[in-house]
C-alpha cells in the first residue's frame, strides 16, 4: 500500500503535474515500451548538459531528422 504522503509531483511555478523521467520509465514499462539505445543516449546527453525541456525536445527532433 502506498504511503499517504506519496503524491504526484506538481510544479511549484505552474501547479501542473510533473512527469519525471523515472515516472515516465515506469509508465512505459507497464505499457511494454522501452527506449532504444540511440534515444536513451540522446536523453542522457540532454541530462548531462542540463538542458531544459524545450531544449531536450529540440535535440530529439534533430536526432530523428538525422536518421531520415
Amino acid at each position: 500500500m502506498k504511503s499517504p504522503t506519496s503524491r504526484p509531483g506538481h510544479s511549484a511555478k505552474t501547479g501542473q503535474f510533473v512527469l519525471t523521467r523515472a515516472r515516465g520509465e515506469k509508465i512505459s514499462a507497464v505499457e511494454g515500451m522501452k527506449l532504444s539505445p540511440r534515444m536513451s543516449e540522446v536523453l542522457s546527453q540532454g541530462a548531462r548538459h542540463g538542458l531544459s525541456g524545450d531544449e531536450r525536445r529540440s535535440l530529439i527532433k534533430e536526432e530523428i531528422r538525422k536518421k531520415k
